[in-house]
């Protein structure tokens, strides 16, 4: 094998780290994969739920009411899950298409 292409192999794997910190800011570790579906997905995801649970928190009598665990579960919880879930997603994916090259 010549430099040239040991140098494009080496260039050409990604790294499964850098995929799941950058996918702790929505998407972006999906971007750097190259996974444009999952990009747009993940970002869906990550705003619905974050919609639906400080929706629902909100739907049970106003904020007042609303115990400090469930407010803290709903608007800062819920996301941090899913960034996280994220964050491991990127990092199988890159993983993966790492040994299949």
């Amino acid at each position: 094998m010549r430099i040239r292409d040991r140098v494009r192999k080496i260039l050409k794997r990604k790294s499964p780290w850098l995929a799941a910190l950058l996918n702790l800011m929505p998407g972006l570790g999906y971007l750097y994969a190259g996974k444009k579906k999952l990009l747009g997905l993940s970002l869906v995801a990550f705003i619905w739920t974050w919609i639906t649970a400080v929706g629902r928190s909100m739907s049970q009598g106003g904020i007042h009411e609303i115990s400090p665990f469930l407010l803290y579960w709903a608007s800062i919880g819920a996301p941090l899950f899913m960034l996280f879930a994220f964050a491991r997603d990127a990092y199988l994916e890159i993983k993966e298409e790492n040994k299949r090259e």
